[in-house]
């Protein structure tokens, strides 16, 4: 694999990334928990048990998470990988202890002169892992923190930061209604590939709720992410070519406060939900549409679909969403409980 197919195999990353302004760990971008992957990528109010959704909200406070673990792969693009893996523990008066380790590989590359000569090969890997502590604050209400360190490797050139989520999650005594609010990236780029060095990471804000019916085993899902920043439509190169010219002025000027960028912002999700044991999912993801799909032939991006089930000890995960025509990428993981394992004299 050469230099020039890496990057077109970073475009998806790369395009997230620059839309946070964060083109050195854009790789946060991808969901690390299977579930989040379902849900299009990030849900911050829906909780179903897996640790490594705390990558999302670091408020998902739950005392049968207590002793759980949670490893999952996704194949994203051609030779392009992830594993990830989550362990949690409920310390006493302190609250529910878990972290999270994700490897983001992109392959193997041949080094190559301008004409063709091979002087060796390297790699290319992205490094996240996190600490989190969640907490509960009234029997609806609780929330967490997470402190993360972020490292990426690529060829002769690496990047190194610091940082730090907040969230917030609220549950209603019957389960129907749930919120959350979390506040990512506050933390420091001590070096990026640039060498460049103490930079503030860009702030990232997302809220959401989902709601269940009573007589129905359906729960609806609405995410409203960046709310630090309105004009995600800059970076389109569709969207910008959209712009008009005042007849007085003769300014030429893009609308900026559309419609369209208020659907760069939503991520909408449904869930069928009969039992704890099997539940699938759906979700719409409107920037991953905009952004990424081609007018000609948008096919089914943006759209992302799961399954999960209970089976003995163990949980399984598999979703799919789509990022391009072409391509999607493929989750499967895997969560237990391994205080369900033994039980106590």
């Amino acid at each position: 694999m050469n230099r020039k197919l890496l990057l077109l195999l970073l475009f998806p990353i790369s395009a997230f990334a620059q839309g946070v302004g964060n083109s050195s760990f854009g790789v946060t971008q991808i969901p690390v928990s299977g579930i989040s992957a379902a849900l299009g990528g990030s849900q911050v109010s829906i909780n179903k048990g897996d640790i490594l959704q705390t990558a999302d909200n670091p408020a998902f406070y739950d005392s049968t998470s207590n002793k759980s673990a949670s490893f999952s792969y996704m194949n994203y693009i051609s030779t392009i990988n992830q594993a990830s893996a989550g362990y949690a523990r409920e310390v006493e008066k302190l609250g529910l202890v878990s972290g999270y380790l994700r490897y983001f590989d992109y392959g193997t590359f041949t080094e190559t002169d301008e004409v063709g000569n091979e002087y060796g090969k390297f790699k290319a890997v992205d490094y996240e892992i996190g600490f989190s502590l969640s907490r509960k604050y009234t029997d609806n209400i609780s929330y967490g923190f997470t402190f993360k360190q972020m490292f990426a490797s690529m060829y002769q050139y690496s990047a190194y930061g610091l940082g730090a989520d907040a969230g917030v999650y609220y549950q209603s005594d019957n389960k129907q209604f749930t919120a959350g609010l979390v506040l990512n990236n506050v933390g420091l780029k001590l070096k990026d590939f640039t060498n460049n060095n103490n930079e503030w990471l860009p702030i990232e804000s997302s809220i959401a709720i989902s709601k269940k019916f009573s007589k129905a085993p359906i729960r609806f899902g609405l995410q409203y992410s960046n709310l630090q920043k309105w004009d995600l439509a800059e970076t389109d190169a569709d969207a910008l070519a959209n712009t008009k010219q005042d007849q007085i002025t003769k300014i030429v000027s893009r609308p900026v406060y559309t419609f369209d960028n208020l659907l760069r912002h939503l991520t909408a999700s449904v869930l069928l939900e009969p039992n704890n044991k099997f539940n699938i999912f759906a979700s719409y993801n409107f920037r991953r549409r905009l952004e990424l799909s081609t007018q000609e032939r948008p096919g089914a991006v943006g759209f992302s679909f799961g399954v999960m089930m209970k089976i003995k000890r163990f949980s399984v995960q598999y979703s799919y969403s789509n990022y391009h025509l072409s391509s999607g990428s493929n989750h499967f993981a895997i969560t237990t409980n391994f205080g369900e394992w033994y039980s106590k004299k």
